[in-house]
């Protein structure tokens, strides 16, 4: 039987992984930490804007059961959410942005999917920090790992996909960010750094930078415990799942870069952090002062305005009390964007015969399309080691377009892009307006997909 490895458990990997089973492949994959989905428990958001069309494609095309299990660990009261979503924003078709948004339980994600591996009857090796490639000419042949940091092994594969991501390490998050704060969902020092495989292997990389030239972009993860707000702020929460946290005055938002709108190369951002398009930009700005916290399980959490000091968070009314959670607290943050790797829109890594990538690796961010990308990875590395014709997505498609689109992007970034390509929002979501995919719908998907011929294509 033919068997694929795949690196890395985030949504891509996991995406990945069911995929090559589906195609017929023994899978094998290989996790560094003692649990799966990465940078997906940070978040939980999904079907906001451009994520839509994305979720609803990879239905038609056969391939629902990743998306199945995180719409079975949803939260609650999605419509108060979608009511409260961003109340400020008032211009023309950004309803549209969140019409279909709802939130899985970040705290319940994991063990859900993880048994869906399970039902699959994918291997999971768990604490396997891959660190090294073997190949023979241009096929890689097996895979060295550290098991719990220091046994070595070797796994052996006929295909292999790289869902690894591009976040830290410690000494990039060191270097770029101003230290590592044992964040929750790399937990570098414990099971060691992610190592670009990519680059081992020969094919070219790039890293995101900034605009001084530092490599790798600052995100802000605030984490904090719920029990620590007041009883007016839960109530809040409680009832939408979000919250929008007051902020204005504390921080010099036009003149202090390290204070700027939320993290400077984010999807709505025009590099100098503040909204490119206000239309396409719906995270918090300077003009409104405020930032967001969504409904995390015991935390509150969320992407803000980075970073923020405690002392100066616990001056919000209703905040005097707050406590971080962990480590995570007011000045967390953490690099993202390292070793990018280009790839065919196969998702074929070349020059690499048998090396597949997804996701965020392939600079493919957002968790839909993490998962659309996956699949697609999944049966393409199966029909590589069986000597099949490789499916490419016609750009007709969202799925096809973005992976497609982004790939342009980083072969055009000149040294490494200053940006994510994010299907939510951004310069994105203005390009699926251009084209017509978004707003979109369950009955305009289906004739997409079946007017680009991958109706069932990964059933």
């Amino acid at each position: 039987m033919t068997k694929v490895v795949v690196i890395g458990g985030g949504s891509a990997g996991i995406a990945a992984a069911i995929g090559a089973r589906k195609a017929g492949a023994e899978v094998v994959l290989l996790e560094k930490q003692d649990q799966l989905l990465g940078i997906g428990r940070i978040a939980g958001s999904m079907d906001v804007g451009g994520r839509y069309p994305l979720h609803l494609e990879i239905l038609e095309m056969g391939a629902p059961e990743v998306n199945e299990v995180l719409d079975e660990v949803s939260l609650d009261n999605m419509d108060h959410y979608r009511a409260s979503h961003y109340p400020w924003h008032s211009l023309p078709g950004s309803e549209e942005m969140t019409r279909h948004s709802w939130i899985y339980n970040v705290m319940t994600a994991e063990p859900a999917l993880r048994r869906l591996l399970e039902k699959w009857g994918v291997e999971i090796l768990w604490r396997f920090r891959a660190v090294d490639i073997e190949k023979e000419g241009q096929r890689i042949t097996r895979i060295k790992g550290k098991i719990n940091r220091y046994t070595d092994a070797w796994i052996e594969g006929d295909a292999f996909i790289d869902t690894t991501g591009s976040a830290g390490g410690v000494k990039d998050c060191t270097r770029n960010v101003g230290g590592c704060a044992m964040c929750p969902w790399m937990q570098c020092p414990t099971f060691g750094d992610r190592v670009n495989l990519a680059g081992k292997a020969g094919a070219k990389t790039w890293s995101m930078r900034q605009k001084d030239g530092t490599p790798g972009v600052k995100y802000n993860g605030i984490y904090l415990y719920k029990e620590s707000l007041s009883q007016e702020w839960k109530d809040a929460l409680a009832y939408s799942h979000q919250i929008f946290v007051p902020f204005r005055g504390e921080i010099d938002w036009d003149t202090d870069p390290e204070w700027s709108w939320a993290t400077r190369g984010q999807d709505g951002n025009d590099g100098e952090g503040h909204p490119a398009d206000a239309e396409t930009s719906w995270r918090v700005s300077p003009d409104t002062g405020r930032f967001r916290l969504l409904d995390r399980g015991i935390f509150a959490g969320g992407a803000g305005p980075s970073p923020i000091p405690l002392e100066k968070l616990r001056k919000v009314p209703g905040f005097e009390n707050i406590v971080p959670a962990g480590p995570v607290g007011g000045m967390n943050l953490w690099s993202l964007g390292h070793d990018l790797v280009f790839c065919e829109n196969t998702m074929r890594v070349p020059p690499l015969e048998n090396y597949f990538t997804a996701g965020s690796k392939a600079h493919i961010v957002d968790i839909q399309p993490c998962i659309n990308s996956g699949y697609l990875a999944g049966f393409n590395a199966v029909r590589s080691a069986t000597g099949q014709e490789l499916i490419e997505l016609p750009r007709s498609t969202a799925t096809g377009d973005i992976i497609a689109f982004t790939q342009e992007f980083l072969q055009n970034s000149d040294g490494g892009p200053t940006t994510f390509v994010s299907a939510h929002a951004g310069h994105y979501l203005r390009r699926l307006k251009d084209t017509g995919i978004f707003p979109d719908n369950e009955e305009k998907a289906k004739k997409r997909v079946a007017d680009a011929g991958a109706t069932n294509i990964f059933a």
